[in-house]
């Protein structure tokens, strides 16, 4: 498994309508008729009359972000800011939407959930929105929608009370309208809880990563509690993992998902619930309905390190996905919420959680409030490099199961580096080569390319086995295939 690179917070709170903290729970949306993209994001101002907010951003690169002034909502006696009016549709959270090109109506061109219950509205623009006369769909305080364009159908992942606590439901709709009965997604399991003492206990021992705020005794430690302590169990338990949200999205045939594990480490002082850290995983299915978990649970996108500077590290505690990258040709663009903390460590003294008095913060603890607490982050991978198959110097080889050939040119994402290489011989069904195909016709395939042509001496092309039944062996030295297909 690889992990997409970092490139930091690409939208920061740094505006007064912002507050001090962002989030989002959409990629970014690419409008062909006004050829930007839009990025629908909540915002947490200080003195708006409703605890939510929408807000709009637009870019032509997706790196740099305009917050545009629409004049729709009043924020301390102006209009002047980029906030979208969603009050007065009896709600105040949205910020689940996708944009469905394929729309028939174009004032339904965008759809997203009003929260909480989740009521289905429409917008031409991103910016005003209509609900549609259908019945809400139960859920909990997290949420995503995706749309699968290949099947012209909409996916809810909607939050509930699952086993070992947050998990997540599933509904599907075609219309946007008629939704299927709510049923179970993904959760985590038991081999998730084995793990969480140990994913726990080594974050809280390295020094280059952030510490939640509140931390509880476990008893693998060796720690009584006394007779007085209460235990929180399901949402408020420690020391266990539960998948917080969960991003599935259709790729090439799958979908892949990238479940937030959120690990619990303890319970604040007049809190409700718990504080700690997130991870997000990778996870793949056929069905919808049986995972596969990728990387051996290790992070695809995990938390950041501060042993260089506070300052800027968004992402060092809470990181929450998208619904889904954005392709952008050779590369996927991952969007995610990054959280600075769960719990503020600037609030509460840590010994006995009365109010924090604000003249005893450090200069650097004024600099990283006066920052903000939350922003949205970017990741960037390779185009199809979630997964690799590697050889070293010795080589080795894939055969692939019998499968139909559909083109006339067969092309390889393949980093071979400077010195290594990869050929490929197709076989029949019986595993015999056909000829002008075998191993020996090949030509070395060179380079580091998501698109990399494979060639054979005397063929060129594929296009006399197109229809056939082949086997692909593909033999690789010093290399790393990503993918192989035919056009």
């Amino acid at each position: 498994m690889h992990q997409p690179t970092k490139r930091g917070a690409v939208l920061k709170p740094d505006i007064p309508s912002d507050g001090k903290l962002i989030q989002v729970r959409s990629a970014p949306m690419w409008d062909d008729q006004e050829q930007v993209y839009k990025m629908l994001y909540r915002p947490y101002p200080k003195n708006s009359p409703h605890r939510y907010s929408a807000a709009l951003a637009l870019s032509k690169d997706g790196i740099h972000w305009e917050k545009p002034r629409l004049g729709e909502v009043e924020l301390d006696g102006s209009k002047d800011n980029n906030h979208i009016d969603i009050a007065s549709l009896g709600r105040s959270k949205l910020w689940n939407v996708v944009i469905a090109p394929d729309a028939p109506d174009p004032s339904q061109r965008y759809k997203g959930f009003l929260e909480n219950p989740f009521l289905p509205v429409v917008s031409p623009d991103c910016i005003h929105w209509r609900k549609l006369d259908v019945p809400a769909m139960p859920g909990g305080d997290e949420s995503i929608l995706t749309y699968d364009r290949q099947h012209r159908r909409f996916l809810a992942m909607l939050k509930f009370h699952g086993r070992y606590g947050r998990a997540f439901n599933i509904s599907m709709s075609q219309d946007f309208r008629n939704w299927s009965k709510p049923r179970f997604l993904f959760g985590t399991d038991a081999e998730d809880q084995k793990q969480a003492v140990d994913v726990i206990r080594r974050r809280l021992t390295n020094p280059f990563y952030s510490k939640p705020t509140w931390i509880d005794p476990h008893r693998a430690t060796g720690w009584k509690p006394p007779a007085d302590y209460q235990s929180r169990p399901g949402y408020h338990q420690s020391w266990n993992a539960q998948s917080y949200n969960i991003a599935v999205f259709p790729y090439e045939g799958l979908y892949v998902g990238l479940p937030a594990i959120y690990y619990p480490t303890g319970n604040a002082p007049g809190e409700r619930n718990t504080d700690g850290f997130y991870q997000i995983q990778l996870a793949m299915t056929r069905d919808l309905k049986q995972w596969r978990r990728l990387g051996d649970r290790k992070p695809f996108i995990g938390t950041s390190r501060i042993d260089k500077g506070i300052i800027g590290v968004f992402d060092r505690m809470q990181l929450l996905p998208t619904n889904q990258p954005v392709d952008r040709g050779e590369e996927l663009w991952f969007y995610y919420s990054g959280h600075k903390w769960r719990v503020s460590p600037y609030g509460l003294n840590l010994d006995d959680g009365s109010k924090r008095d604000p003249s005893t913060l450090t200069p650097p603890e004024k600099a990283d409030l006066e920052e903000g607490s939350g922003a949205v982050c970017l990741a960037v991978l390779r185009k199809d490099g979630f997964i690799s198959l590697d050889a070293d110097g010795e080589g080795g080889h894939m055969l692939t199961k019998p499968v139909e050939l559909t083109g006339s040119t067969m092309f390889l994402n393949l980093d071979a580096g400077s010195n290594g290489s990869a050929r490929v011989e197709v076989l029949d069904e019986s595993g015999n080569p056909i000829d002008g195909f075998s191993r020996l016709d090949g030509m070395a395939v060179t380079g580091n390319s998501v698109r990399l042509p494979v060639r054979w001496k005397v063929q060129s092309s594929l296009s006399e086995l197109i229809g056939r039944t082949v086997r692909l062996k593909i033999y690789l030295r010093d290399a790393s295939l990503y993918a192989f297909w035919t056009e």
